[in-house]
């Protein structure tokens, strides 16, 4: 059994790229400075995540996220990896097993995960760590052209906001966003964020954010008031207006699976089915 240990940051990307080389999400694209920023979106604490060490090399990791959510300090699960050569050796619960001490050390009462669907045998590893599902999350994903050519909303002007008023519209959310779109990613990162506020006159009726640098979109909610009048298409047309050329697609993750309205508003805007997810959850 490899020996387990705190993360060393630098062996991270090197260890990524072999564990997601054969994943069924292409990972081919990552870049060294995207998978810390996205560690960074995610509040891992290198010293909380654990590493299977080969000798110096890293064979498996995961990497620990840690945030309040809805109240309860969280651990998050931002990427469990193991090499092909070591796999089907318990590394995965081994792992997970070494962190829940120091993450009971700092606090945290339940840790939260998210897997494809699809992938059964890390399905297995999670439920045999204790962890539970507790519900699906939907991605859609769409042409960037496609959402450029939307119809505009004459009465809803859209323009750049601040984290607080976008924050403040967690309240209008009907539910809460997966660990990795919460609304505090605007301070974990807040260099890389653009956000927008929809206004209908001085109102702001809904918000939307996005971090370019990972074309990653973050939750988009609209107060309840002003819905089924366009705001939601007017946020998303805006962000895709100023969306890189080169981009060509734009996705929505993790839509809460019981929020029927909220996938059928992605469907009508052309958003297509990418992947299903469950959120999986145990009680520390």
């Amino acid at each position: 059994m490899p020996e387990l240990r705190s993360i060393d940051k630098a062996l991270i990307f090197d260890a990524f790229m072999e564990a997601f080389a054969d994943y069924q999400m292409d990972a081919s694209g990552t870049t060294e400075e995207g998978l810390l920023l996205r560690a960074a979106k995610n509040a891992v604490d290198f010293d909380a995540s654990v590493g299977a060490y080969d000798g110096g090399k890293l064979v498996g990791f995961t990497m620990i996220g840690i945030d309040t959510v809805d109240g309860t300090p969280t651990a998050f699960d931002a990427g469990t990896g193991i090499v092909p050569s070591f796999r089907k050796q318990g590394l995965a619960k081994a792992m997970f097993d070494h962190a829940l001490p120091g993450l009971r050390d700092r606090g945290v009462a339940r840790f939260l995960l998210e897997v494809l669907q699809g992938n059964e045998p890390a399905i297995k590893a999670y439920t045999k760590s204790g962890f539970d599902i507790v519900r699906e999350l939907r991605c859609r994903i769409a042409d960037v052209a496609e959402l450029r050519s939307l119809p505009e909303t004459p009465h809803v002007r859209v323009e750049a906001i601040g984290a607080a008023a976008y924050r403040e519209m967690a309240s209008d959310a009907d539910w809460t966003p997966s660990f990795e779109n919460r609304f505090a990613t605007v301070d974990a990162i807040p260099e890389c964020v653009s956000m927008f506020g929809a206004f209908d006159g001085d109102a702001c009726v809904g918000a939307i954010a996005y971090v370019e640098s990972l074309h990653w979109m973050l939750p988009l909610v609209v107060r309840a008031n002003a819905r089924r009048r366009g705001v939601g298409r007017a946020l998303v047309r805006h962000l895709a207006h100023r969306i890189p050329e080169g981009r060509e697609r734009l996705a929505a993750l993790n839509i809460d699976g019981a929020d029927a309205g909220m996938q059928a508003f992605f469907d009508a805007l052309g958003f297509a089915p990418l992947v299903d997810q469950y959120e999986m959850a145990r009680e520390l």
